[in-house]
């Protein structure tokens, strides 16, 4: 293995680290934005349920606590959306450097096909090579051999 075929092996475990660094900060994006929704599912429910208080005549007091709860998870939805501005951030660039990390990956690539491509075409001129020698020599076997005795 030449010192091509290292190095394409090399970019190729740092291609696959890149791709699982950027699988994991996209799911973390993912993850952050469906746990957002399910708190702004739970405010519209605490929402609903002053709604539902107010027409029916429910105590001032729930229908103040849980107003002040469902500020809370909207509160809450505000903080979680700007780590998912932060998330976001990180996961464009892990997809960035795992983008860069193919690119390089997929040059040597190329690098190596044509190295073996090469290799090949040299192989294949020198076979020709030996089999033209041979062949000329049994041509010519009895030339310069008449005089010799």
């Amino acid at each position: 293995m030449n010192t091509l075929e290292l190095l394409l092996r090399l970019a190729k475990i740092r291609e696959d680290q890149a791709m699982a660094n950027a699988r994991r900060a996209t799911g973390q994006v993912n993850q952050a934005q469906g746990f957002q929704r399910q708190v702004l599912d739970y405010a519209k429910d605490y929402e609903n349920q002053i709604m539902e208080g107010a027409k029916t005549g429910t105590s001032v007091a729930f229908i103040q606590d849980a107003n002040a709860f469902r500020e809370k998870l909207l509160l809450s939805s505000a903080e979680i959306s700007n780590q998912i501005k932060g998330l976001s951030v990180n996961s464009e660039q892990a997809l960035k450097v795992a983008m860069q990390a193919k690119l390089r990956s997929q040059g040597l690539g190329k690098l190596v096909a044509k190295a073996h491509l090469e290799a090949r075409k040299k192989l294949a001129r020198a076979e020709l090579a030996q089999l033209e020698d041979g062949y000329m020599a049994r041509f010519n076997r009895n030339s310069g051999t008449e005089n010799a005795y």
